[in-house]
């Protein structure tokens, strides 16, 4: 009863809000964060992942050609839906290049919030109108270097990449960790990619990604657990891409290429799970051939695909669609289990109403004996089986509510509901505060029955920020005060406020948080600025105070190459504990050319 006011106080602070926004809008973080959540569905940094990170800034660097890339380059990228991609394919046949973002955000499965936080990964470049595709380099180096130390610890990532225009592309990422040698690398990955524009769409050797309909039979890199936006409800299928990880954790590794004859793709895989094991040193590692395919045929309003794979003990095969008619988004997959034969299938729909108001629900059915091993559905729990539910959705202009029934399939006692609400309110023209609340309610579980957060955040700009379309480009001064409470087998709570400067060949920001986490059930997940391509998510426990530095320089037009330099150091202190534990320092220096 006691945890039960505490949430119900907690939710009342939260809805009060509600009352004096009739018009809310959402929030967005700067510096190319905000933008990402936009994208991918997420609700907050917290939720995204080092791939995808790393995915993203490599479009930072080398933004995907809107007018001269085709329909499978533009699916592949993850930016654009098979919608999307579609109407925008439509749209160039039919009245040329797109000129201007603006042009862009009128285009059938645009508008101007996603156009916004499209805009830092993709660039107009020329097609088949302007011709400006022959203006781009012959060949192009990027290469990047970083090294860290922690105490008496060191370690290092690196990563390089040639390419020769849209036609073909070689890569190579490795990293080592804390405590291990510095050689060999701890993991690496690499892939050498061509590219076709007529039936041979692309070849891939060495690792890529699969991301196939709603990811209950193939679905490798960053998968969303729970329910945020109503973006979150679906997933957004790539097909084969190319995997530039330092890890290269969930991606494959042999050899695919997708052919392509007008609507219809066809791609065929060969994966050898065990073999990246085996080549970082792990000899102990089985390595098992893992034969596939994906068919799909794209329409302008849809997409239907199968797909099928086996390793000689596992394998799935699956049937999926996705249909987008008068704004109504209809979605879903089925998968069989080939070694139990088991069945599961998700069913979703997302409806998009008048005034910016968007409904959203999803269905699934994971049974306890479907293998979710390279799976990446909807879920509640960790993995794409053992489970079914259902989940609703609300969202305006980023005002997000999301609620979720899950019941374990091996044991029906097992329930859990979760809630999710986000509301963003424009104080002036420089100022955006966002609440943030989650609840989750476990019956079956001993004593974290209850696990509630409430979070605010205070975001400042000198340029002027946006509650729907976040920062301008401009030169800022910026600043963000966060105060967060969570409420799980304790109460634990962590502030920070963070100032910083935003220059086009400079910024720098400085950060200084106060923790108070007693419990490792109650610890708190903290997003921290970092260099691009990097992840830095820490796990707050304990009793203390966090500094954090992190500054970079773009050096410009020196002999005609780019080179950007990244420096960020921290130190957790610990003092304010009964007994204090150990501090922890770590410095990070990372470097990027472009040629």
């Amino acid at each position: 009863m006691k945890n039960f006011k505490s949430i119900l106080t907690l939710t009342v602070i939260l809805v009060l809000p509600l009352s004096c926004v009739p018009v809310p809008v959402p929030a967005q973080t700067g510096d190319y964060i905000g933008n990402m959540l936009v994208i991918t569905g997420a609700s907050c940094e917290e939720e995204l992942d080092e791939q995808e990170i790393e995915r993203f800034s490599g479009f930072l660097s080398h933004p995907l050609r809107l007018n001269g890339s085709g329909k499978s380059r533009l699916v592949s990228s993850g930016l654009l839906s098979q919608y999307q991609a579609a109407s925008l394919e439509e749209y160039r046949s039919r009245s040329g290049d797109v000129r201007s973002f603006s042009e862009l955000a009128l285009v059938e499965g645009f508008d101007e919030a996603y156009v916004a936080a499209l805009a830092p990964f993709v660039t107009l470049g020329g097609g088949s109108v302007t011709g400006a595709a022959g203006n781009m380099p012959g060949i192009r180096h990027e290469a990047l270097l970083r090294g860290s130390v922690k105490g008496a610890e060191a370690n290092y990532g690196l990563k390089y990449k040639i390419s020769f225009r849209e036609k073909a592309s070689a890569s190579l990422a490795a990293r080592s960790y804390y405590g291990d040698a510095l050689f060999p690398p701890s993991s690496w990955s690499g892939n050498i990619s061509i590219y076709g524009k007529r039936l041979l769409s692309k070849v891939v050797f060495g690792d890529y990604n699969m991301r196939i309909g709603q990811g209950l039979s193939l679905w490798s890199g960053m998968s969303l657990g729970g329910f945020s936006s109503s973006s979150s409800f679906s997933r957004r299928p790539t097909g084969l891409s190319p995997a530039w990880s330092w890890s290269g954790i969930g991606s494959h590794r042999g050899a695919s290429a997708e052919l392509s004859a007008g609507r219809f793709s066809f791609v065929p895989f060969v994966s050898f799970p065990g073999l990246r094991e085996r080549m970082a040193g792990k000899i102990k590692s089985r390595i098992v051939m893992m034969p596939g395919t994906f068919c799909s045929w794209g329409g302008r309003n849809g997409q239907i695909g199968l797909s099928a794979w086996w390793t000689g003990e596992h394998g799935k095969v699956s049937g999926d669609f996705r249909w987008n008619l008068y704004g109504i988004d209809i979605f879903g997959e089925v998968a069989a289990d080939i070694a139990s034969g088991a069945m599961a299938g998700v069913l979703g729909s997302s409806i998009s109403l008048e005034e910016g108001w968007r409904v959203s629900g999803v269905a699934r059915i994971y049974p306890s004996t479907f293998d979710g091993t390279w799976s990446g559905g909807v879920r509640s729990w960790t993995k794409t089986s053992d489970e079914r539910g259902v989940a609703i959705g609300l969202e305006r202009y980023g005002l997000q509510f999301t609620a979720d029934l899950g019941i374990k399939d091996s044991d029906k006692t097992r329930r859990q509901v979760k809630l999710f609400a986000k509301v963003p309110v424009q104080i002036t023209p420089n100022a955006v505060l966002s609440f943030r609340f989650t609840g989750r309610y476990r019956p079956y579980e001993s004593y974290l029955v209850y696990r509630t957060g409430l979070r605010a955040d205070l975001d400042w700009s000198s340029g002027g920020i946006s509650a729907r379309y976040g920062e301008s480009d401009a030169d800022t001064w910026k600043a963000r005060f966060r105060l967060e409470g969570l409420l799980c087998k304790s109460l634990s709570g962590l502030t920070y406020i963070e100032l910083g400067r935003k220059a086009s060949n400079l910024s720098a920001y400085l950060r200084g948080t106060l923790f108070v986490v007693d419990n490792w059930d109650d610890r708190i997940y903290s997003y921290e600025r970092d260099a691009p391509g990097n992840f830095t998510v820490p796990a707050y426990y304990g009793r203390g105070v966090a500094l954090s530095f992190v500054g970079g320089h773009k050096f410009r037009q020196w002999k005609k190459r780019t080179l950007r330099v990244y420096l960020r150091v921290s130190d957790i202190s610990y003092f304010l504990m009964s007994t204090p534990k150990p501090s922890v320092r770590e410095a990070r220096v990372q470097a990027v050319m472009a040629i």
